[in-house]
């Protein structure tokens, strides 16, 4: 198998992948949902990095989520915003 055919179904595997859970909204964040293309390990300095996703789900407005991603492409930690009720 050459390295083309491994990449392609190592990244097929990838978006097929289960990341994380959502602890704001409960929506399950697939690997296919995040834009791993920012993510190169060939141009990563160290690990993890932090990916940044911005989503919705059910009656949930759009938040964000810092993903802590390793070399192995898996959440290792999951760090949200401090969600403060507005005031009128």
């Amino acid at each position: 198998m050459n390295n083309n055919q491994r990449d392609s179904e190592q990244r097929a595997i990838l978006m097929r992948k289960l990341m994380t859970i959502c602890p704001i909204c409960g929506k399950l964040i697939f690997g296919r949902d995040l834009d791993f293309s920012k993510i190169s390990q060939g141009t990563v300095d160290h690990w993890p990095v932090c990916y940044r996703d911005h989503h919705s789900h059910k009656n949930f407005p759009v938040h964000s989520l810092d993903l802590l991603i390793d070399a192995n492409f898996s959440v290792r930690e999951v760090v949200t915003p401090d969600i403060k009720p507005k005031t009128l």
